[in-house]
């Protein structure tokens, strides 16, 4: 198979397209690797708060993590709505991913 290279000369988009990857960057999780085991002080984390935040890790549906502890699904979408900015998240799995990040599960 044959090499194939690009050549990219310096342009207003291609900055730009640069900064938005430093930005991104900066703000990225660590998913893997040593940081990726810190464990921070864990907040009052009830047992069932603690299994929502595995179930999302998991990536489960409303319905199928409300199922587990008994839950209502307009329940468990409170909790969610609390859980996940305490936990700088953004989406239901980001939010279960930080929790095993910083060693609350």
């Amino acid at each position: 198979m044959g090499e194939t290279a690009a050549l990219v000369y310096r342009s207003p988009l291609c900055e730009a397209l640069v900064e938005l990857f430093e930005a991104s960057w900066r703000q990225a999780t660590p998913v893997f690797g040593s940081e990726a085991q810190e464990t921070e002080e864990q907040p009052d984390l009830s047992e069932t708060d603690r299994a929502l935040l595995d179930l999302l890790h998991a990536g489960l549906k409303d319905k199928s993590v409300a199922r587990q502890p008994g839950l209502s699904e307009r329940t468990l979408r409170r909790r969610i709505t609390d859980l996940t900015p305490r936990l700088g998240a953004t989406s239901r799995f980001q939010a279960g991913a930080q929790a095993v990040r910083r060693g609350w599960l």
